[in-house]
């Protein structure tokens, strides 16, 4: 989808006075249409494309993954960190510095003001099918709605803006929570009343796209200062219509968890939303060095493979970005417990039922360059350079490695992992792009259906309906078994809890820009963070862990609002507590 770029639209000139239009000019937009265009059958259809294109600003760069992942139980400090987000860090993490937060806020009001845009437009469209139109006018409020989704779980009370702007102001304020939520919920109604069941093309929203979020904006909204009494039940309802009638949808889950990330199946039954990319630089603000509309998902979990003996950067294994290092406990989440939290699996079995670690992480590198950083010339291309076993090793086989013929390889264990070496998740890997430097072109996925399942679980656990909740996880289980070992994943009614819950979705949904939400959600956030996030230790091979723990307070359950927005506004827009 390529993007277009309406005139006066963004933060940048939404909360800017007329002495910082230069800086809007500064930015040398590669399309430019007027407003009145919308009011075309061409213009309209442009600007809900324009809107789309957002969604590779929200989920795909490196403030997508900090925003969301970086400061939680998953994942520690890799070599680069950004806003103080990955630690909390109070002198990174201020209304003056936070970059990753601010670039969303400054993102997504771009595209609710493109979407206002093509709203107020598509009132004067002449010559265009009224089934069209109307489809067109659904995916736009349902792209407003998850901009906004986005905007009130970061920040709380913002701003809500509904109609178009096109002219500097600085009359704008908060709302509460309850005001924005019911802004979000009308817009996704009126979406699913009106939406097509099925996409006209990849990364097209759909009625199975608005049960779901709505599902998953109930279940926020239930722990929320707006709560409603019947937030869960609706919540519940709306995940239970999409998973009843999923093959109404195309839908279903994948047999296999490997098939859900397979190259080439980015737009596969299970996925409900995506984000497109393209390698197009004029189109898709790709830079590199701030934040755009690259897909760096690929490279933000690879760890430093190109330092290790017979290896080098390639396109196979990609840049290692080494931004999130995996936390022990995110590990150790598949080895299979019983009821009480014992391990059932020792040794070389650990992990061996749960097929979702073995399948979704690499652990495996192989040699491609025999003689690089000190190896040997003997090395054979394709033999082992590598290995995280997952577990400490015996002395007598770490022996017998150092001892192998031709060469020996490397084994890191988790007692040495450090912000450079750790697993590496491989749900992004991106082994199409032009260069081992390129930027990966895959869809990125947003939402998908298992994540329907866990919302289903979820609220039903809320409700008291355990047994159910039980039947929806243990869905999502069965799929990730080991080839004969369903059984031994399933759960009992007694094992369901709020903490169970979010170590599934820590299972299925590791990486996909939810996690910081969810503990944020569960009043989590502080608890599993101290619990799970490592202090920083210093080993032989170099540091690992993080302040997080030591430095994360109550009110980090918000972002800071950005300083420029309060100042453009003359305090108007007000600054959320603790920042």
């Amino acid at each position: 989808m390529k993007k277009i770029v309406l005139a006066a639209l963004g933060t940048s000139l939404l909360f800017a006075t007329a002495g910082c239009k230069k800086d809007i000019l500064d930015e040398k937009p590669q399309s430019v249409t007027t407003p009145d265009f919308l009011g075309t059958p061409q213009g309209i259809e442009a600007g809900v494309t324009g809107v789309y294109s957002g969604l590779r600003l929200l989920h795909g760069n490196d403030a997508a993954f900090f925003s969301t992942e970086a400061g939680t139980d998953l994942w520690t400090n890799g070599i680069s960190s950004s806003s103080g987000l990955n630690d909390y860090n109070p002198n990174d993490l201020t209304a003056a510095n936070a970059s990753s937060t601010s670039f969303i806020w400054s993102a997504s009001y771009q595209m609710i003001n493109d979407a206002n845009g093509v709203l107020k437009y598509s009132a004067t469209v002449q010559g265009m099918d009224p089934a069209r139109l109307k489809q067109l006018i659904a995916e736009t409020k349902l792209l407003r709605a998850h901009y906004y989704f986005v905007l009130v779980r970061h920040f709380g009370d913002v701003p809500l803006m509904q109609t178009f702007i096109d002219a500097p102001t600085k009359d704008i304020s908060r709302v509460p929570q309850a005001q924005v939520y019911n802004a979000i919920i009308a817009d996704l109604t009126d979406a699913m009343n009106n939406i097509a069941d099925k996409p006209a093309q990849p990364g097209r929203a759909t009625r199975a796209t608005a049960l779901h979020m709505l599902a998953k904006v109930y279940l926020e909204r239930a722990t929320s200062t707006a709560k409603q009494s019947d937030d869960y039940a609706n919540a519940a309802k709306y995940a239970k219509e999409l998973i009843d009638n999923q093959s109404r949808y195309g839908l279903g889950l994948e047999a296999d968890p490997a098939t859900v990330f397979a190259e080439g199946n980015e737009n596969g039954k299970e996925v409900l939303f995506n984000a497109q990319f393209n390698g197009d630089a004029s189109f898709s603000r790709i830079d590199g060095f701030t934040f755009g509309g690259e897909n760096v998902a690929g490279f933000n979990f690879r760890s430093r493979y190109d330092l290790i003996p017979n290896m080098t950067r390639d396109t196979n294994y990609g840049r290692p970005f080494a931004r999130h290092s995996t936390t022990h406990f995110l590990e150790d989440s598949y080895i299979l417990r019983d009821a009480s939290g014992n391990a059932l699996e020792t040794g070389a079995q650990l992990r061996s039922t749960d097929s979702r670690y073995s399948k979704w992480f690499t652990t495996v590198y192989r040699v491609n360059s025999p003689g690089s950083n000190g190896g040997s010339a003997s090395a054979v291309v394709g033999d082992t350079s590598l290995w995280y076993p997952g577990r400490e090793l015996p002395a007598a086989v770490l022996a017998r490695i150092a001892a192998r013929k031709p060469v020996a390889y490397r084994v890191i264990q988790p007692s040495q992992y450090t912000t450079e070496y750790f697993p590496t998740l491989n749900k992004f890997d991106s082994r199409n792009r032009t260069s081992f430097q390129g930027f990966s072109t895959r869809p990125n996925i947003i939402y998908r259906l298992a994540e329907t399942y866990l919302i289903a679980a979820e609220a039903n656990f809320y409700l008291g309906n355990t047994s159910q909740a039980r039947d929806y996880i243990n869905v999502v289980r069965r799929r990730a078994a080991a080839t004969g070992k369903t059984t031994q994943m399933e759960i009992a009614a007694s094992q369901v809890n709020i903490d169970f819950i979010l170590d599934e979705r820590a299972r299925e949904l590791c990486g996909e820009m939810l996690r910081w939400y969810d503990l944020k959600r569960t009043g989590k956030l502080l608890e599993r963070v101290k619990l799970y996030n490592p202090p920083i230790t210093r080993l032989a091979t170099g540091i690992y862990g993080s302040n997080a723990a030591l430095n994360i307070k109550d009110y980090h359950v918000l972002r800071p609002i950005p300083q420029t927005e309060i100042d453009r506004t003359g305090g108007k827009i007000t600054q959320n507590p603790g920042y």
